[in-house]
């Protein structure tokens, strides 16, 4: 009797805390020692699955790196500096609507807002400020010798005899900052899947917390991968927005400039619509059939915006576009070791496939503070990717393969149903709440091996099998008596073309 009143007081606390928290729309996933977080729903809702799946991480990225390390736990000077950000910026609302689901994430998720230096909780506005990293001052130097990005992209008479590319573009960018042990932990790909019908998917390489454009890709095969530039002149009188959450507009705009088609442009007219503080530069790219395919954006406050082709070019020969730190166009170009190195590597050979696209940067460009390293090809969608986590600069690491066609697919934790009717479909699981043993009834149209994974309410896979399947009615069974605790889990059964999905209550 006693221990039936323990099962049920159990389950009474887990339905309980389902009343007073939404379930998160997102899940992570690893592939090798990458963090994938896939995020859907509306802007608070994808906040909210970010604050919720990486509520631990969210906090450590803000009292470790940016308050800790850019103000160095200085309350007086980061008081002060919060103060000018609220008089000088202006943020659109969705991202403010998007902070606050992240926060309240963060609260369901079992984490605490406070923090211990600024004697109060983390608010939206502390959050809006991490999102501004490059638009704040800071007490040390944030554009030193380890912000060197560069990137170099080709395509046309450069890459039309390598059989991966046969004229189409690609891109290898390098991110270099400083390798603070805390960036290094906590490298995420998110990818969201707005809702919002003006919005399109898309990916950003970047750190818990931070939701603005760094380096990013959306659906329609636009990638924009940023660099600070050399000049940050700007006059203290102007109202400044974030640069990575006008990025983020021209990125994630289905049509951003309403011109019947997502390209470049987009990035470009979105940049020119708002005014930033800082300045910066933008590799930006797409698949040499859409319209102004390869493009560098050159701005700050004093000059405002021009955009730099490949008819700028006064030393780089073949169909190439680089970029370093340092205007190009927008003022007179200085000397930069990293740009000149690119030259003359191009001028020994302009022929560039995948492999020489990343050792030329690699020779050229790489340093010691590279922290990222990443390849795109938009017409194949092909993606590599490497995270610095030690001591290791990421360039020379060996990098992690995706395709954008992988990436952009998900499960929602809430389709009850097959993703093509009738095809795959679990009609029953028993015993509910489960204890020991999950018994799992399911249909399936074809005779095809099944994979059934079990997600945690965190999104992350905590078990996987494979299972031998018959056309029509199958039945299996899975002993969990020393693999899950009690909770709520989501079971999707997967053939790698359809699946289906269903909540499980796990109760010990």
């Amino acid at each position: 009797m006693r221990k039936f009143a323990l099962f049920v007081v159990v389950i009474l606390v887990i339905f309980s805390s389902l009343l007073y928290a939404q379930d998160p729309q997102g899940y992570i996933e690893l592939k090798e020692d990458k963090k994938i977080v896939r995020v859907w729903g509306t802007h608070y809702e994808r906040g909210y699955a970010q604050g919720y799946l990486l509520c631990n991480e969210i906090i450590d990225v803000f009292c470790n790196y940016f308050l800790g390390y850019l103000f160095s736990n200085n309350a007086y000077f980061y008081g002060i500096t919060r103060a000018n950000f609220e008089l000088s910026f202006v943020i659109d609302d969705k991202y403010i609507t998007e902070g606050n689901g992240v926060l309240d994430g963060i609260i369901a998720g079992g984490q605490s807002l406070y923090n211990d230096v600024l004697g109060r909780d983390i608010d939206v506005t502390d959050l809006m400020m991490c999102n501004s990293i490059i638009d704040l001052p800071y007490d040390k130097n944030l554009f030193s010798d380890n912000s060197l990005c560069s990137s170099l992209t080709s395509w046309g008479s450069s890459t039309i005899n390598a059989p991966e590319l046969l004229g189409e573009s690609i891109i290898t960018r390098f991110l270099d900052w400083t390798p603070h042990q805390t960036l290094m932990d906590n490298h995420i790909l998110l990818i969201s899947f707005p809702t919002e019908p003006d919005e399109q998917n898309w990916i950003s390489f970047t750190f818990p917390g931070l939701f603005g454009c760094l380096s990013s890709i959306n659906e329609s095969g636009v990638g924009s991968f940023y660099n600070v530039g050399n000049n940050n002149s700007y006059n203290p009188q102007d109202t400044f927005e974030p640069i990575f959450f006008s990025i983020r507009n021209g990125i994630e705009a289905v049509d951003y400039d309403g011109s019947g088609q997502c390209n470049p442009m987009d990035v470009v007219h979105a940049v020119n619509d708002d005014v930033q503080r800082t300045g910066s530069i933008m590799n930006v790219l797409s698949s040499t059939e859409k319209d102004s395919f390869a493009l560098i954006i050159e701005c700050n406050n004093s000059m405002g915006i021009t955009v730099r082709t490949q008819v700028d070019n006064t030393e780089i020969p073949g169909d190439n576009l680089a970029a370093t730190n340092h205007f190009r166009k927008l003022y007179t170009p200085v000397y930069c070791y990293r740009y000149e190195g690119i030259v003359d590597s191009l001028d020994i050979s302009t022929f560039i496939d995948p492999e020489r696209s990343w050792t030329l940067i690699s020779g050229a460009a790489g340093i010691s503070s590279n922290i990222q390293a990443i390849q795109y090809i938009p017409s194949t969608g092909a993606i590599l990717w490497s995270a610095r986590t030690g001591s290791v600069p990421a360039y020379i690491l060996a990098p992690t393969s995706f395709t954008t066609d992988e990436l952009f697919e998900y499960v929602s934790v809430d389709d009850h149903s097959s993703t093509q009717d009738g095809e795959l479909l679990i009609k029953e699981i028993f015993p509910y709440p489960a204890q020991n043993e999950i018994n799992i009834v399911y249909f399936s149209k074809k005779a095809k091996n099944v994979v059934c994974s079990i997600y945690d309410v965190r999104g992350r896979k905590v078990y996987q099998q494979k299972i031998q399947t018959t056309a029509g009615e199958n039945e299996f069974t899975l002993n969990i008596s020393t693999t899950l605790s009690s909770g709520l889990y989501f079971i999707r059964m997967s053939d790698n073309t359809v699946s289906a999905t269903e909540k499980i209550i796990i109760v010990r």
